[in-house]
This record gives structure tokens, sequence and C-alpha cells, in this order.
């Protein structure tokens, strides 16, 4: 490399001359997949597509490091011009079933979760709910469909509040973590295409009531809300907008959510 460069603008953001052989970018998060605590190395899944799965090495490797949690590290480039990962340190997350940022474990649960919600729940609301039989040959198809009303529908699970929902504001107020739920502008901009008529049910069971200073009340219930009237909220602006800071550079993630309040009885009915 020219000793002259300064700087090499890649798609990730801009890398700073360390040296004349090693190149580095900072703060990236990505999903520890393996971890040899005697040789102080692991392999870290980025997320990104660009970079994919790295090396990764520790000066020191905290109690707080397990398989599957989420990292920040920095991306290096050897002299021999292969990328690495050096760990800075994990990511400050609240709890959950799964990595938040693993799509793969969360949409097989989700699955499962599909499943239940029709055999042991469905039955308690009197409508012929059923798994969407377009999803043996396209899993990622809408989740249900709603046989007594003649449309689809969408099941969102949700397990864990979203505790920092009070710094944005809904209707003039702030959310309340208690009763928040979160949809995928991804998802929006799907059904607002394919399906503007569904239903999206959210089914919510908090495993979680606290996250540092916050706590949220106990809540377990389904609320049936009109997709169209969601919609509606959407495209006023009457609805908050959240960028996941963990997901900036993820290529397998939705990357935005809109939050929602199950008490707008002007949209959200709830059914148990």
């Amino acid at each position: 490399m020219a000793a002259g460069i300064t700087r090499l603008t890649v798609m990730l953001g801009v890398l700073k001359t360390k040296s004349a052989f090693e190149w580095e970018v900072s703060f990236m998060e990505g999903i520890l997949i393996s971890l040899d605590p005697g040789a102080k190395r692991g392999r870290v899944d980025t997320r990104n597509d660009g970079i994919g799965i790295l090396p990764i090495y520790f000066q020191e490797i905290p109690e707080s490091v397990k398989i599957n949690c989420t990292v920040v590290f920095n991306v290096a480039i050897s002299s021999g011009g292969r990328r690495y990962a050096k760990f800075i340190s994990v990511a400050d997350r609240n709890q959950a079933l799964f990595n938040t940022e693993d799509r793969t474990q969360w949409y097989n649960w989700g699955e499962e979760e599909e499943k239940d919600f029709v055999k042991h729940i469905v039955p308690k609301l009197g409508i012929d709910l059923r798994i969407n039989p377009e999803k043996v040959e396209r899993p990622w198809e809408i989740d249900l469909f709603d046989y007594t009303h003649n449309r689809y529908a969408d099941l969102k699970s949700q397990k864990t509040p979203f505790f920092t929902a009070g710094k944005y504001m809904y209707g003039g107020v702030p959310y309340d973590p208690t009763y928040t739920v979160t949809f995928n502008k991804k998802d929006y901009e799907s059904y607002r295409e394919k399906h503007p008529d569904s239903d999206i049910y959210f089914w919510v069971y908090w495993m979680q009531l606290t996250y540092k200073n916050i706590r949220v009340n106990e809540l377990y219930g389904v609320w049936r809300g009109s997709f169209s009237k969601m919609a509606e909220k959407i495209q006023a602006g009457e609805v908050a907008l959240h960028v996941y800071r963990h997901r900036v550079d993820d290529d397998h993630n939705a990357k935005e959510s809109y939050l929602f309040h199950l008490e707008d009885a002007a949209v959200f009915e709830r059914l148990i």
C-alpha cells in the first residue's frame, strides 16, 4: 500500500490506517459462534454478507462472553490481506430466549409458536384460523388464514418487552413498555402490497419483567389488530419507528420496527 494513503472507503464505512500493513474498521457487532478459551480466539458471524464469518481474538475473555452472545469488535486486515475481528466488549442487551439477532433460531421457534397458537389458543377465539397452506411451499409467506372471514392473518408472538419504549411518544404521551409491541417495517411494506385487508394477532406473554431500572407489569393475552388501521397510523406518522442499533451492518434481519400500543382501542381488540 502506498504510504500516502490515509483512508480507504468500503461498504461498512471508513477504514483508517493503523500501520503500513494493517487496516482497521471500528465497532461492528456480531454473534459469537465458537470459542476456544485456551487460545483466546473464536469465530464471529458478522451478519454482513460482505464480510461473513471471521476469526475473533481476545486479549482477555470476560465471564460474560458465551457462545451465541452478541459481541462488539473491530475488523482488522493483516499484512496477508485477511480480515479478522478484535474483541472489544459484549453488547449491552436484555435477556431473551435466543439471541435477538439470530433470525434462524427465532424463525424455527416461530414455526412452533404458530402450531401452538392454532392448537391451544385459536379454539378459545371462536374463529376458524389455520396455518396458511401456502407456507408448505413458501415458508416466508404470511402465517395464517382466517376461514371465518376469508382473509389472511399474521401472528406476532412476543415474549420480551420493549423496555426503553418510553423514550418515544404515542398520541402525545410516552409509550408504556408493558403494552408496547413491535411490527417490522419489512412486514408492513409486504402486507401493504400483498395483504392489505389482513389481521395481525399479537400473542403476548412477558417472560422478563425488569431491565436495568425499568420494570413492566405482568401481561398475558391475545390482541387482534386490523392491518389497515395500523397502516393508517403509520402513514399518518402517529407511531414511532425504531432503528435497531445492533443491526446497522446486519444483512439478515429487519433493521426497523414500528411501535404500537395495545391499549389503543382504535386499532386493537383484546380477545383473551
